[in-house]
């Protein structure tokens, strides 16, 4: 009776699916069999979906393989969730698609025993399942990795704290412009305009799981456009020292090199407000579609903008990225051209569903 959208319909049906009340439990079971699954597609992919929501969609009995295969990826999916589709699913292509999932498998090792316990499970499932207990549990591979790794990005920090502080100083807009990382005649409307849609920023120090590893940054862009030279890593390393709000300010106003290094910045926010950059230009959304460490927001609204998705190189590049969203990829599998579709069909670098789409797609095309 509420005037609610499809999707809050969606959410509070789930709330209330899990009532105390009896009665109120069974009238929501009821309504949810008057929907259709195939409705919520865009919720799949997107990380502002409740987890609830998404382990609700995942495990109910009427949704197709599409929708369950990108859930899976959803990075918000709830790790319980994953598991009791582990165990009770009947779909190999599911399992499969589960056992992807790497981080989620590492966090909770219950997801790997699912796996392993239901006969249902491919022989590729249960080979990368058993590799991923083997290598960080039995092991204690992953235990040793992480610490090693958290120790080298606190050395790093430390590291990138004391050479700004001896060798640099970026105190204000004057400095940026003297290392010249700003452009000119940016107005300063765009800085407050995107303020105002996801702000107020801080204006204090980043957190410290935010620094960029910016030696890798450097030599990373240096080997793939080749005009970042390794005596600007203390230059960056400053910048990655700087507040959120000097970020955004530097992603919007800076130059071709600052945004190529922001693109890849921890924060979403940052990352994005790199798009809100008047000078960007297409050659550079094609090398950011094809960045695989860029956050998911960006690749998403490189998808959603029209101007930039006229080029084929922008969409090749986004359907080739692991990270972009599936629900973005298969939007564009249409329009991607048959050679390349087979190539597609067997990179293993991006999710199993675009991989298999692309493989139908092309046998479709190609009369096979």
């Amino acid at each position: 009776m509420l005037p609610l959208t499809h999707d809050d319909l969606l959410e509070v049906l789930v709330v209330l699916n899990t009532d105390a009340n009896e009665n109120v439990r069974a009238a929501a079971t009821a309504t949810l069999g008057t929907l259709k699954p195939e409705a919520f597609t865009h919720l799949a992919s997107q990380t502002g979906t409740h987890a609830d929501v998404l382990a609700f969609l995942c495990l109910w009995p009427r949704s197709p393989r599409e929708l369950v295969e990108s859930i899976i990826f959803n990075p918000s999916t709830p790790d319980g969730a994953l598991a009791q589709l582990a165990h009770r699913s009947n779909d190999p292509k599911i399992i499969e698609a589960i056992s992807c999932k790497q981080q989620s498998l590492i966090r909770s090792p219950e997801i790997i025993d699912a796996i392993l316990t239901n006969s249902a499970r491919s022989f590729e499932a249960e080979r990368r399942a058993k590799e991923v207990r083997e290598e960080f549990f039995e092991k204690q591979f992953g235990a040793r990795m992480i610490a090693d790794e958290q120790r080298a990005q606190a050395d790093a920090a430390r590291e990138a704290e004391a050479i700004a502080r001896d060798t640099l100083s970026v105190g204000g807009i004057e400095d940026l412009i003297r290392l010249g990382l700003v452009e000119e005649g940016v107005d300063d409307s765009l800085v407050s305009e995107y303020e105002d849609e996801f702000g107020p920023f801080t204006a204090g120090d980043s957190e410290s799981n935010e620094y960029l590893d910016v030696e890798r940054l450097v030599t990373e862009i240096g080997a793939e456009e080749g005009f970042i030279e390794a005596d600007r890593i203390p230059v960056f390393q400053r910048v990655a020292l700087m507040s959120i709000k000097d970020r955004v300010m530097l992603a919007i106003k800076g130059t071709r090199e600052a945004r190529m290094v922001l693109i890849r910045d921890p924060n979403r926010i940052v990352a994005a407000a790199v798009l809100r950059n008047p000078r960007l230009t297409e050659t550079e959304v094609e090398s950011i579609a094809s960045v695989k460490t860029a956050p998911e927001d960006v690749l998403r609204q490189i998808g959603q903008n029209r101007a930039w998705t006229r080029s084929y190189n922008v969409i090749h590049n986004l359907v080739r990225n692991p990270r972009t969203p599936i629900a973005t990829s298969l939007a564009f599998l249409g329009r991607i051209q048959t050679r390349d579709l087979r190539s597609l069909s067997t990179n293993k670098n991006i999710p199993d569903v675009i991989r298999q789409s692309s493989y139908r797609l092309y046998l479709k095309r190609s009369g096979g």
